[in-house]
C-alpha cells in the first residue's frame, strides 16, 4: 500500500501533506509555490509509492463557486495530465484554516511565524487529508 498525498491549493501556494504507508495518519509535508507544485509531487513519489491525491475544494452551502475554484480546477487538471494513474479525490476544505490556526496556537507557534505566509497550507492540507481518511474509515468514500 502506499501513501496519499493531501493538498490545500492557492493560487500562489499550496499545502502538502502526506499520510504514512498504512494510510491511517495524514501529517503536514511542506508549502510549495503552486506554479511548481508537480515538481514537488514528482519529488515525493520519488520517496516511495502514491496511491491517491486527496484535493480540498471548498464547498458552498448555497452551491456555486468560490474565487480558489479557478486555481483548484488547474491543480486537479495537471495532476490528471503528469499522474494519469493516480486517482484524485476531493474534500470538504471547509475551516480547515481557522482549525490549523488554532493547532498552531495549541502547539505554541509564534504569533510572528503564524503570520507567516503559507505557514496554514501545510497543515491545512493534512487537515484535509485526515478527512478523508476519516470519511474512508467509516465507509463513506472509495
Amino acid at each position: 500500500m502506499g501513501k496519499l498525498l493531501g493538498f490545500d491549493v492557492g493560487a500562489k501556494r499550496t499545502g502538502l501533506a502526506t499520510t504514512d504507508a498504512l494510510q491511517l495518519i495524514a501529517s503536514p509535508l511542506r508549502t510549495v509555490e503552486t506554479r511548481g507544485l508537480i515538481e514537488a509531487v514528482k519529488a515525493e513519489i520519488a520517496t516511495g509509492p502514491v496511491d491517491g491525491f486527496v484535493v480540498g475544494v471548498p464547498l458552498l452551502m448555497v452551491g456555486g463557486r468560490t474565487d480558489s475554484h479557478d486555481a483548484i480546477d488547474a491543480v486537479v487538471a495537471a495532476l490528471n495530465k503528469a499522474f494519469p494513474h493516480i486517482p484524485i479525490h476531493s474534500v470538504d476544505e471547509g475551516n480547515t484554516s481557522v482549525e490549523a490556526s488554532a493547532i498552531q496556537r495549541m502547539g505554541g507557534m509564534k504569533k510572528s511565524k503564524r503570520q507567516a505566509k503559507g505557514s496554514l497550507d501545510a497543515i491545512s492540507a493534512s487537515l484535509i487529508l485526515q478527512r478523508h481518511l476519516d470519511a474512508t474509515a467509516r465507509g463513506g468514500l472509495g
